[in-house]
């Protein structure tokens, strides 16, 4: 490395965690659009906003809150329990235009309610946020123990309204590529938060109190800083946040109830942190969170292109790259630390300490060019356990071909009372498996050679039923696609049977023209089938 090159580095270390994470971004879509050929589909980069809306909202408060240096873990049931207060007073005939200010209040209120505790009180964020956590999704529960659905014309219209992108669509057919309403809205806030801290005096505060192990806090204080004002305003932002994310999430899903989003603060957080903001407080961008919430939604997307692993591996591989992010601030924040000191004390250029910058700056190029092969081995390594085989190609050699999928069977299922019955088939190794769950819990599965069983509480497959429903099953936004599967791609077909309807809804998942909510109707039912043995 060149020493101009280096001092440009090193004057702008700060933007190292960013580029890290936008780097990691674009290696892991590049890797993923080689094996899997439907992620060259437009489509496919859009549906990455398209899933995560209310998350993109989430963490835009929730990076305000780290880089203040505190922790906001309620995040996720203030979500709950606005999609279920919402959802109530809708049910109760409440017009959604006076329903929605009122939950964005309930929203600040609660913010400030932490907030005061933590800034004045002086109780622990993560204790007091904890306990906010558990009182709003407690809260969620006694408004309503079961699922409300929303049917309200207004949600409907922001369900299922598109916005076709100019110059991927066609807006005479309303054909081609697009983004919804609920990503619209996130992206503004996104906008606006980015504003807020880069262009404001809030902002500038905010960066101030945080990070240096809180001794920043005690410097800001003596500078004439609002420190506390700040710190309320932080978590009451957070709180606004938080109940627009659950306004959006009750759209998403057309309902509310206190079980959604169960760990959901988990995932705020990581993104936050996998986009480059510091635990510790003071550093950090919210395009870098924007980055972070790509990631975990692309590490989603390439498991659902799979077909064939399971849906947690996405929390170890985001939990691999959090820690990976961690490490690398931990020992970056060691680094400047070390700096300061030096400047501190003094060090004539020049003199014996010249020898050792230069040292120590090689040890720091070390480090970095280290820490950036790690996170790109990571990636590597997660993709290539994602896409499994290669696709290049025809299918591998296993002597077997595509099979037909079993409508006959699936039919007799539904008429000996299944409630939901789910078939896949296709993929590199041409697999053909049908399973069947009843409303008592019974799974049973057979795959032409093998047959699997399972139970699970009959209040599963209920809540099952209830989440699908509000997905729009049994509406037109819910309907059938078919193509050419790729090399390794599955053909699905899913029939519902619930309240005296049924309906079958058939797709490809190497193709982006099927329904977007189709495949969260699609790994909620895999997430509890059982498997099959290796061998026959």
């Amino acid at each position: 490395m060149s020493p101009s090159a280096g001092a440009l580095i090193s004057r702008n270390r700060k933007f190292l965690p960013l580029s890290a994470t936008i780097v990691l971004f674009a290696t892991i879509y590049l890797i993923g659009v080689s094996s899997f050929p439907a992620m060259r589909d437009g489509q496919a980069f859009f549906d990455l906003f398209i899933t995560t809306p209310f998350l993109l909202i989430s963490v835009v408060g929730e990076t305000f809150v780290i880089i203040s240096g505190g922790i906001d873990l309620s995040v996720a049931g203030v979500l709950a329990l606005t999609t279920v207060t919402s959802a109530a007073l809708i049910q109760a005939g409440w017009d959604p235009w006076l329903v929605i200010p009122l939950m964005l209040l309930m929203g600040i209120g609660l913010g400030a309610v932490m907030g005061f505790f933590i800034t004045y009180l002086k109780v622990q964020p993560f204790i007091v946020t904890l306990a906010g956590l558990w009182f709003a999704r407690g809260l969620s529960f006694v408004i309503s123990d079961l699922e409300i659905h929303i049917h309200h014309p207004l949600y409907r219209l922001l369900a299922g309204t598109r916005i076709l992108i100019p110059g991927l669509a066609d807006p005479v057919t309303k054909k081609g590529d697009f983004i919804t309403v609920l990503v619209v809205v996130a992206l503004v806030v996104l906008v606006i938060g980015m504003f807020i801290a880069q262009y404001t005096r809030f902002g500038r505060t905010v960066y101030a109190i945080g990070g240096n192990n809180g001794a920043n806090e005690q410097s800001a204080r003596l500078m004439g800083l609002q420190v506390d004002r700040t710190k309320m305003l932080v978590y009451m932002l957070n709180g606004f946040c938080s109940a627009l994310a659950g306004i959006a999430y009750s759209i998403y899903v057309g309902g509310g109830h206190g079980s959604l989003a169960i760990g959901f603060e988990l995932t705020v957080i990581a993104a936050v942190v996998i986009g480059g903001t510091a635990l510790t407080g003071g550093e950090g961008y919210l395009l870098g969170s924007l980055f972070g919430v790509l990631i975990t939604a692309l590490i989603q997307s390439l498991i659902q292109f799979n077909g064939q692993l399971s849906s947690w591996w996405t929390s170890i591989f985001i939990g691999g790259l959090m820690l990976v992010f961690i490490g690398v601030q931990s020992l970056l924040a060691t680094l400047n630390a070390r700096q300061l000191t030096r400047a501190r004390l003094g060090d004539p250029v020049g003199g014996a300490g010249a020898g050792r910058r230069r040292n120590r700056w090689r040890d720091r190029r070390v480090f970095i060019g280290a820490a950036a092969v790690v996170g790109i081995f990571l990636a590597v390594q997660v993709v290539g356990a994602i896409r499994g085989p290669s696709t290049s190609g025809p299918p591998a050699a296993t002597g077997c071909s595509l099979k037909s999928l079993r409508a006959n069977q699936a039919a007799g299922l539904a008429k000996d009372g299944a409630v939901i019955v789910y078939e896949r088939n296709g993929g590199s190794s041409c697999i053909d498996e049908l399973f069947a769950i009843y409303a008592d819990g019974k799974i049973v599965g057979d795959d032409g050679a093998r047959k699997v069983t399972a139970e699970i509480a009959p209040g599963e497959v209920t809540g099952l039923l209830t989440a699908i429903e509000g997905l729009g099953w049994y509406t037109d936004d819910m309907y059938s696609t078919t193509h050419t599967p790729c090399g390794q791609c599955y053909r699905y077909a899913t029939n519902v049977i619930s309240g005296g309807k049924t309906k079958t809804v058939a797709a490809v998942d190497g193709g982006t023209d099927a329904p977007a909510k189709y495949w969260l109707v699609t790994s909620r039912i895999s997430a509890i089938l059982p498997k099959f043995g290796s061998t026959p």
